[in-house]
Protein backbone atom coordinates (compact mmCIF):
# COMPACT_ATOMS: atom_id res chain seq x y z
CA UNK A 1 0.00 0.00 0.00
CA UNK A 2 1.30 3.53 -1.12
CA UNK A 3 1.85 6.18 1.60
CA UNK A 4 -0.93 7.81 3.35
CA UNK A 5 -2.08 11.06 2.10
CA UNK A 6 -3.48 13.44 4.68
CA UNK A 7 -6.89 12.91 2.99
CA UNK A 8 -6.36 9.03 4.26
CA UNK A 9 -5.40 10.12 7.47
CA UNK A 10 -8.32 12.75 8.26
CA UNK A 11 -10.27 9.84 6.72
CA UNK A 12 -9.36 7.36 9.32
CA UNK A 13 -9.94 9.86 12.19
CA UNK A 14 -13.34 10.54 11.04
CA UNK A 15 -13.83 6.61 11.28
CA UNK A 16 -12.57 6.53 14.30
CA UNK A 17 -14.92 8.73 15.94
CA UNK A 18 -17.75 7.24 13.94
CA UNK A 19 -16.69 3.69 15.70
CA UNK A 20 -15.96 5.38 18.95
CA UNK A 21 -19.93 6.42 18.72
CA UNK A 22 -21.12 3.01 18.46
CA UNK A 23 -19.28 1.34 21.26
CA UNK A 24 -21.33 2.40 23.85
CA UNK A 25 -20.46 0.82 27.03
CA UNK A 26 -18.41 -2.30 25.55
CA UNK A 27 -15.29 -1.79 27.73
CA UNK A 28 -12.72 -4.04 24.80
CA UNK A 29 -11.91 -4.20 21.48
CA UNK A 30 -9.22 -5.57 19.28
CA UNK A 31 -8.31 -4.03 15.95
CA UNK A 32 -6.81 -6.01 13.38
CA UNK A 33 -6.55 -4.78 9.71
CA UNK A 34 -3.87 -5.91 6.84
CA UNK A 35 -2.12 -2.40 6.91
CA UNK A 36 -1.49 -1.74 10.69
CA UNK A 37 -0.89 1.68 10.34
CA UNK A 38 -4.35 1.92 9.07
CA UNK A 39 -5.29 0.12 11.98
CA UNK A 40 -3.26 2.02 14.46
CA UNK A 41 -4.82 5.59 13.61
CA UNK A 42 -7.93 4.29 13.76
CA UNK A 43 -7.29 2.79 17.13
CA UNK A 44 -5.58 6.16 18.17
CA UNK A 45 -8.64 7.78 17.27
CA UNK A 46 -11.08 5.87 18.68
CA UNK A 47 -8.71 6.24 22.02
CA UNK A 48 -8.71 9.88 21.89
CA UNK A 49 -12.88 10.36 21.37
CA UNK A 50 -13.30 7.88 23.94
CA UNK A 51 -11.06 9.19 26.38
CA UNK A 52 -13.26 12.32 26.75
CA UNK A 53 -15.71 10.09 28.89
CA UNK A 54 -13.69 7.43 30.36
CA UNK A 55 -10.03 5.82 31.12
CA UNK A 56 -8.32 4.53 28.09
CA UNK A 57 -5.25 1.96 27.78
CA UNK A 58 -4.52 1.27 23.73
CA UNK A 59 -2.09 -1.15 23.26
CA UNK A 60 0.31 -2.29 20.73
CA UNK A 61 0.33 -5.81 20.05
CA UNK A 62 1.89 -5.65 17.02
CA UNK A 63 5.04 -3.77 17.59
CA UNK A 64 6.38 -0.67 16.30
CA UNK A 65 3.17 1.33 16.11
CA UNK A 66 4.30 4.50 15.34
CA UNK A 67 0.83 6.49 15.62
CA UNK A 68 0.54 5.12 19.34
CA UNK A 69 4.04 6.20 20.52
CA UNK A 70 3.49 9.86 18.56
CA UNK A 71 1.53 10.01 21.81
CA UNK A 72 3.33 9.25 24.44
CA UNK A 73 6.57 7.89 23.65
CA UNK A 74 8.00 4.22 24.64
CA UNK A 75 9.22 3.01 21.21
CA UNK A 76 12.10 1.33 23.09
CA UNK A 77 10.55 0.99 26.76
CA UNK A 78 9.70 -1.80 28.47
CA UNK A 79 5.65 -3.45 27.86
CA UNK A 80 3.44 -6.23 27.68
CA UNK A 81 6.00 -8.60 26.55
CA UNK A 82 7.45 -7.74 30.10
CA UNK A 83 4.55 -7.74 32.09
CA UNK A 84 3.30 -11.22 30.83
CA UNK A 85 6.99 -13.24 30.12
CA UNK A 86 8.34 -11.68 33.32
CA UNK A 87 5.51 -10.40 35.57
CA UNK A 88 5.85 -6.67 35.73
CA UNK A 89 2.74 -4.58 36.91
CA UNK A 90 1.07 -3.14 34.31
CA UNK A 91 1.61 0.35 36.36
CA UNK A 92 5.56 0.15 35.26
CA UNK A 93 4.97 0.09 31.23
CA UNK A 94 1.73 2.19 31.36
CA UNK A 95 2.65 5.52 29.92
CA UNK A 96 0.37 9.12 29.99
CA UNK A 97 -0.89 10.80 26.71
CA UNK A 98 0.71 14.52 27.63
CA UNK A 99 -2.71 15.86 26.51
CA UNK A 100 -5.51 13.49 27.65
CA UNK A 101 -4.92 12.37 31.50
CA UNK A 102 -7.28 9.85 30.53
CA UNK A 103 -5.58 8.22 27.74
CA UNK A 104 -2.68 5.71 28.33
CA UNK A 105 -0.36 3.90 26.13
CA UNK A 106 0.75 0.04 26.51
CA UNK A 107 4.06 -0.07 24.54
CA UNK A 108 4.43 -3.84 22.98
CA UNK A 109 8.06 -4.39 24.44
CA UNK A 110 10.92 -6.41 23.61
CA UNK A 111 9.94 -8.45 20.91
CA UNK A 112 8.64 -10.93 19.87
CA UNK A 113 5.51 -9.77 21.11
CA UNK A 114 3.16 -11.67 18.57
CA UNK A 115 3.12 -15.08 20.02
CA UNK A 116 0.65 -17.63 21.72
CA UNK A 117 2.07 -17.05 24.60
CA UNK A 118 0.91 -13.33 24.92
CA UNK A 119 -1.89 -13.37 22.59
CA UNK A 120 -3.39 -16.57 24.11
CA UNK A 121 -2.37 -15.67 27.95
CA UNK A 122 -4.72 -16.67 30.66
CA UNK A 123 -4.64 -13.17 32.23
CA UNK A 124 -6.21 -11.43 29.65
CA UNK A 125 -9.80 -12.22 30.75
CA UNK A 126 -9.16 -11.07 34.17
CA UNK A 127 -7.37 -8.10 33.21
CA UNK A 128 -10.15 -7.27 30.66
CA UNK A 129 -13.05 -8.05 33.65
CA UNK A 130 -11.56 -4.80 35.30
CA UNK A 131 -12.25 -2.59 32.85
CA UNK A 132 -15.44 -3.73 32.40
CA UNK A 133 -16.12 -3.70 35.74
CA UNK A 134 -14.57 0.18 36.18
CA UNK A 135 -16.38 1.37 33.24
CA UNK A 136 -12.66 1.96 31.17
CA UNK A 137 -12.27 0.60 28.03
CA UNK A 138 -9.00 -1.53 26.85
CA UNK A 139 -8.37 -1.62 22.86
CA UNK A 140 -5.73 -3.65 21.85
CA UNK A 141 -4.14 -3.03 18.07
CA UNK A 142 -3.47 -7.06 17.13
CA UNK A 143 -2.58 -9.38 13.94
CA UNK A 144 -5.42 -11.04 12.75
CA UNK A 145 -2.50 -14.29 12.18
CA UNK A 146 -1.13 -14.32 15.15
CA UNK A 147 -1.20 -17.58 16.91
CA UNK A 148 -3.73 -17.43 20.30
CA UNK A 149 -5.36 -14.34 18.50
CA UNK A 150 -8.82 -16.74 19.17
CA UNK A 151 -8.38 -16.48 22.36
CA UNK A 152 -7.49 -12.88 23.01
CA UNK A 153 -10.37 -12.18 20.66
CA UNK A 154 -12.69 -14.31 23.14
CA UNK A 155 -11.86 -12.53 26.19
CA UNK A 156 -12.90 -9.30 24.39
CA UNK A 157 -15.96 -7.89 23.64
CA UNK A 158 -15.42 -8.30 19.82
CA UNK A 159 -13.56 -7.02 16.92
CA UNK A 160 -13.07 -3.86 14.69
CA UNK A 161 -11.55 -4.51 11.51
CA UNK A 162 -9.46 -2.02 9.48
CA UNK A 163 -9.23 -4.30 6.25
CA UNK A 164 -8.09 -7.73 5.58
CA UNK A 165 -8.47 -10.67 4.41
CA UNK A 166 -12.19 -12.16 5.03
CA UNK A 167 -10.51 -15.88 5.52
CA UNK A 168 -8.71 -14.58 8.45
CA UNK A 169 -11.73 -12.38 9.86
CA UNK A 170 -14.27 -14.06 8.96
CA UNK A 171 -14.73 -16.56 12.45
CA UNK A 172 -14.51 -12.98 14.90
CA UNK A 173 -17.31 -11.24 16.18
CA UNK A 174 -17.22 -7.75 14.40
CA UNK A 175 -18.07 -4.72 16.23
CA UNK A 176 -17.47 -2.69 13.74
CA UNK A 177 -16.06 -2.80 10.06
CA UNK A 178 -13.63 0.63 8.87
CA UNK A 179 -14.60 2.10 5.30
CA UNK A 180 -12.70 2.15 2.49
CA UNK A 181 -10.19 5.05 1.84
CA UNK A 182 -12.02 7.61 -0.47
CA UNK A 183 -10.26 7.85 -3.98
CA UNK A 184 -7.40 10.36 -4.89
CA UNK A 185 -10.46 12.89 -6.15
CA UNK A 186 -12.73 12.80 -3.44
CA UNK A 187 -12.45 15.42 -0.60
CA UNK A 188 -11.28 14.25 2.30
CA UNK A 189 -13.83 14.06 5.75
CA UNK A 190 -12.54 16.94 7.87
CA UNK A 191 -10.78 15.51 11.18
CA UNK A 192 -13.67 18.05 12.93
CA UNK A 193 -16.59 17.47 10.94
CA UNK A 194 -17.65 14.60 12.79
CA UNK A 195 -20.34 15.69 15.31
CA UNK A 196 -19.09 16.38 18.77
CA UNK A 197 -20.52 13.97 21.17
CA UNK A 198 -21.38 12.96 24.18
CA UNK A 199 -21.13 16.39 26.28
CA UNK A 200 -20.45 17.22 30.04
CA UNK A 201 -19.84 13.66 31.23
CA UNK A 202 -17.94 13.01 34.50
CA UNK A 203 -18.55 9.22 35.16
CA UNK A 204 -15.80 9.05 38.63
CA UNK A 205 -15.37 5.47 37.29
CA UNK A 206 -11.41 4.84 38.50
CA UNK A 207 -10.07 2.18 37.06
CA UNK A 208 -8.14 0.63 39.57
CA UNK A 209 -11.21 -0.03 41.45
CA UNK A 210 -12.38 -2.63 38.74
CA UNK A 211 -9.01 -3.83 38.23
CA UNK A 212 -8.40 -4.48 41.81
CA UNK A 213 -11.83 -6.71 41.50
CA UNK A 214 -10.51 -8.57 38.89
CA UNK A 215 -7.18 -10.06 40.55
CA UNK A 216 -4.54 -9.04 37.89
CA UNK A 217 -4.35 -5.05 38.63
CA UNK A 218 -3.83 -6.08 42.34
CA UNK A 219 -0.04 -4.73 42.46
CA UNK A 220 -0.30 -2.83 39.80
CA UNK A 221 -0.63 0.46 42.12
CA UNK A 222 -2.62 2.22 39.20
CA UNK A 223 -4.84 4.64 41.98
CA UNK A 224 -2.31 7.90 40.61
CA UNK A 225 -3.15 7.39 37.63
CA UNK A 226 -6.39 6.35 36.90
CA UNK A 227 -8.32 7.13 40.18
CA UNK A 228 -10.90 10.65 39.66
CA UNK A 229 -13.43 11.59 36.93
CA UNK A 230 -12.83 12.36 33.45
CA UNK A 231 -14.06 15.73 32.90
CA UNK A 232 -15.32 17.19 29.51
CA UNK A 233 -15.93 20.70 28.80
CA UNK A 234 -19.33 20.93 27.41
CA UNK A 235 -19.24 23.20 23.58
CA UNK A 236 -22.51 25.09 23.61
CA UNK A 237 -25.24 24.55 21.25
CA UNK A 238 -24.24 21.00 19.81
CA UNK A 239 -26.48 18.53 19.77
CA UNK A 240 -25.90 15.07 20.41
CA UNK A 241 -24.77 12.37 17.59
CA UNK A 242 -28.10 9.78 16.96
CA UNK A 243 -27.01 7.10 18.69
CA UNK A 244 -25.51 3.91 16.38
CA UNK A 245 -27.37 0.84 15.43
CA UNK A 246 -27.58 -2.24 18.05
CA UNK A 247 -28.90 -5.48 18.31
CA UNK A 248 -31.90 -6.07 19.83
CA UNK A 249 -31.43 -8.39 22.36
CA UNK A 250 -33.90 -9.72 25.41
CA UNK A 251 -32.71 -7.75 28.76
CA UNK A 252 -34.65 -9.79 30.97
CA UNK A 253 -32.20 -12.00 33.48
CA UNK A 254 -32.04 -13.60 36.61
CA UNK A 255 -30.08 -12.34 39.89
CA UNK A 256 -27.89 -15.29 40.48
CA UNK A 257 -26.05 -16.41 43.62
CA UNK A 258 -22.76 -17.73 43.43
CA UNK A 259 -22.25 -21.35 44.70
CA UNK A 260 -21.81 -21.13 48.42
CA UNK A 261 -19.00 -23.62 48.45
CA UNK A 262 -15.85 -22.51 47.18
CA UNK A 263 -14.43 -24.46 43.67
CA UNK A 264 -12.84 -27.32 44.22
CA UNK A 265 -9.73 -27.41 42.27
CA UNK A 266 -9.54 -31.61 42.45
CA UNK A 267 -13.44 -31.57 41.42
CA UNK A 268 -13.93 -28.64 39.18
CA UNK A 269 -13.66 -29.14 35.19
CA UNK A 270 -12.45 -25.62 34.80
CA UNK A 271 -11.30 -25.62 31.05
CA UNK A 272 -13.29 -26.55 27.66
CA UNK A 273 -12.62 -25.59 24.17
CA UNK A 274 -14.58 -22.83 22.79
CA UNK A 275 -15.39 -23.70 19.18
CA UNK A 276 -16.84 -20.48 17.58
CA UNK A 277 -18.90 -17.13 19.04
CA UNK A 278 -21.74 -16.67 16.77
CA UNK A 279 -23.89 -13.82 16.88
CA UNK A 280 -27.14 -15.81 16.21
CA UNK A 281 -28.49 -19.03 18.32
CA UNK A 282 -29.49 -20.47 14.67
CA UNK A 283 -25.29 -19.50 13.34
CA UNK A 284 -24.28 -21.42 16.54
CA UNK A 285 -26.51 -24.42 16.14
CA UNK A 286 -25.69 -24.77 12.43
CA UNK A 287 -21.71 -24.83 13.64
CA UNK A 288 -22.32 -27.36 16.27
CA UNK A 289 -24.80 -29.62 14.03
CA UNK A 290 -21.22 -29.72 11.22
CA UNK A 291 -18.92 -30.28 13.88
CA UNK A 292 -20.86 -33.32 15.26
CA UNK A 293 -20.73 -34.57 11.93
CA UNK A 294 -17.00 -34.61 11.80
CA UNK A 295 -16.61 -35.70 15.64
CA UNK A 296 -17.87 -36.99 18.43
CA UNK A 297 -19.01 -33.60 20.60
CA UNK A 298 -18.21 -34.54 24.40
CA UNK A 299 -19.96 -32.13 27.23
CA UNK A 300 -21.08 -29.69 24.17
CA UNK A 301 -23.48 -26.53 25.11
CA UNK A 302 -24.19 -23.23 23.70
CA UNK A 303 -23.37 -20.38 26.01
CA UNK A 304 -24.90 -16.95 25.05
CA UNK A 305 -22.96 -14.65 26.69
CA UNK A 306 -23.79 -10.87 26.89
CA UNK A 307 -21.49 -8.64 25.59
CA UNK A 308 -20.50 -5.05 26.95
CA UNK A 309 -22.47 -3.10 24.59
CA UNK A 310 -25.78 -5.33 25.19
CA UNK A 311 -24.81 -8.01 22.22
CA UNK A 312 -25.80 -11.35 22.91
CA UNK A 313 -23.21 -14.28 21.48
CA UNK A 314 -23.28 -17.87 21.04
CA UNK A 315 -20.73 -19.88 22.21
CA UNK A 316 -19.96 -23.05 20.82
CA UNK A 317 -17.97 -24.66 24.04
CA UNK A 318 -16.89 -28.15 24.19
CA UNK A 319 -15.38 -30.57 26.52
CA UNK A 320 -15.05 -30.50 30.51
CA UNK A 321 -11.19 -30.82 32.05
CA UNK A 322 -9.59 -30.27 35.61
CA UNK A 323 -6.33 -28.88 33.71
CA UNK A 324 -5.58 -27.13 30.47
CA UNK A 325 -3.75 -30.02 28.93
CA UNK A 326 -6.79 -31.91 28.40
CA UNK A 327 -8.45 -29.11 26.40
CA UNK A 328 -5.41 -28.24 24.47
CA UNK A 329 -4.84 -31.59 23.52
CA UNK A 330 -8.55 -31.98 21.89
CA UNK A 331 -7.82 -28.58 20.22
CA UNK A 332 -4.64 -29.94 18.65
CA UNK A 333 -6.41 -33.10 17.23
CA UNK A 334 -9.21 -30.91 15.84
CA UNK A 335 -6.94 -28.72 13.81
CA UNK A 336 -4.49 -31.36 12.50
CA UNK A 337 -7.94 -33.53 11.20
CA UNK A 338 -9.51 -30.12 9.84
CA UNK A 339 -12.17 -30.04 12.04
CA UNK A 340 -11.47 -26.50 13.04
CA UNK A 341 -9.30 -24.22 11.32
CA UNK A 342 -5.74 -24.23 12.07
CA UNK A 343 -5.79 -20.47 13.83
CA UNK A 344 -9.50 -21.13 15.09
CA UNK A 345 -10.88 -22.53 18.52
CA UNK A 346 -9.64 -21.51 22.03
CA UNK A 347 -9.22 -23.31 25.64
CA UNK A 348 -11.08 -21.14 28.10
CA UNK A 349 -11.64 -21.45 31.47
CA UNK A 350 -14.98 -21.51 32.36
CA UNK A 351 -15.74 -22.94 35.68
CA UNK A 352 -19.17 -22.04 36.10
CA UNK A 353 -22.64 -23.56 34.28
CA UNK A 354 -25.85 -23.97 35.34
CA UNK A 355 -27.09 -27.02 36.84
CA UNK A 356 -30.15 -28.56 35.23
CA UNK A 357 -30.44 -32.19 37.54
CA UNK A 358 -28.18 -34.05 40.36
CA UNK A 359 -27.85 -37.42 40.18
CA UNK A 360 -29.45 -37.93 36.85
CA UNK A 361 -30.01 -41.90 36.61
CA UNK A 362 -27.61 -43.13 33.51
CA UNK A 363 -30.74 -44.67 31.36
CA UNK A 364 -32.56 -41.24 31.34
CA UNK A 365 -29.56 -38.92 30.27
CA UNK A 366 -30.05 -38.53 26.71
CA UNK A 367 -34.16 -38.09 27.26
CA UNK A 368 -33.25 -35.73 29.38
CA UNK A 369 -30.83 -34.32 27.03
CA UNK A 370 -33.65 -33.85 24.21
CA UNK A 371 -36.26 -32.35 26.74
CA UNK A 372 -34.23 -29.96 26.85
CA UNK A 373 -33.26 -29.40 23.69
CA UNK A 374 -37.05 -29.37 22.51
CA UNK A 375 -36.53 -25.86 24.78
CA UNK A 376 -33.94 -24.68 23.40
CA UNK A 377 -31.37 -25.06 25.74
CA UNK A 378 -28.31 -27.44 25.03
CA UNK A 379 -27.86 -29.62 28.11
CA UNK A 380 -24.83 -32.06 28.92
CA UNK A 381 -24.28 -34.31 31.62
CA UNK A 382 -20.97 -35.15 33.53
CA UNK A 383 -20.11 -38.42 35.53
CA UNK A 384 -19.08 -37.54 39.08
CA UNK A 385 -16.06 -39.37 40.99
CA UNK A 386 -19.42 -40.82 42.89
CA UNK A 387 -20.66 -42.74 39.75
CA UNK A 388 -23.80 -40.37 39.68
CA UNK A 389 -24.56 -37.94 36.88
CA UNK A 390 -25.12 -34.34 36.70
CA UNK A 391 -26.98 -32.26 34.18
CA UNK A 392 -25.80 -28.50 32.98
CA UNK A 393 -26.19 -26.34 30.71
CA UNK A 394 -23.78 -23.71 29.55
CA UNK A 395 -19.76 -23.35 30.51
CA UNK A 396 -19.12 -19.36 31.78
CA UNK A 397 -15.83 -17.56 32.62
CA UNK A 398 -18.02 -15.57 35.65
CA UNK A 399 -21.22 -16.31 37.43
CA UNK A 400 -22.79 -12.56 36.04
CA UNK A 401 -22.18 -14.49 32.66
CA UNK A 402 -25.19 -17.29 32.97
CA UNK A 403 -27.92 -14.46 33.60
CA UNK A 404 -29.41 -14.78 30.11
CA UNK A 405 -29.57 -18.48 29.84
CA UNK A 406 -30.84 -18.36 33.46
CA UNK A 407 -33.70 -16.63 32.13
CA UNK A 408 -34.13 -19.23 29.59
CA UNK A 409 -34.37 -21.89 32.23
CA UNK A 410 -36.42 -20.18 34.19
CA UNK A 411 -38.96 -19.75 31.34
CA UNK A 412 -39.29 -23.51 30.52
CA UNK A 413 -40.62 -22.97 34.30
CA UNK A 414 -37.29 -24.53 35.99
CA UNK A 415 -35.46 -22.68 38.95
CA UNK A 416 -31.64 -21.45 37.73
CA UNK A 417 -28.96 -22.99 39.69
CA UNK A 418 -25.45 -21.65 39.48
CA UNK A 419 -22.86 -24.38 40.13
CA UNK A 420 -19.37 -25.38 39.51
CA UNK A 421 -18.72 -27.66 36.97
CA UNK A 422 -17.89 -30.48 38.63
CA UNK A 423 -17.22 -34.62 36.74
CA UNK A 424 -15.86 -35.62 33.38
CA UNK A 425 -17.08 -36.36 29.74
CA UNK A 426 -18.52 -40.11 29.33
Amino acid sequence: MTALSSADRDFLAAEGCRIAATLGDRSSAIIIGENFTVAALVAVAIARDEAGRRHVALGDLVGDLAPLYAIAGGEDAIGLSECFREGLPLNDIARPAPDMAALFILPSGAPPITTEEIYANERWPRLIGGFRQAGALMLLVARADAPGIDALVAAADGVIVAGGRDELIARFPILERVGPLPLPERSAVPRDSTPQRRLAVSLGLALIAGALAAGWFYRDDLAARFRGPVAVAAPPHLAPAPPGPTIPVRTDTVALVEPSTPADANLTAYFAVEVVAANTLPGANSVLRENAESAPLPAVTIAPVQLGGGSLWYKVVVGAWHDRAGAETLLVEWREKGIVQRNAGAVVRVPYALLLGDAVPQAQIAAEIDTWRGRGITAYALLQDDGSVRLFAGAFETAAQAAPLAASVRDAGVGAVLAFRTGRTF
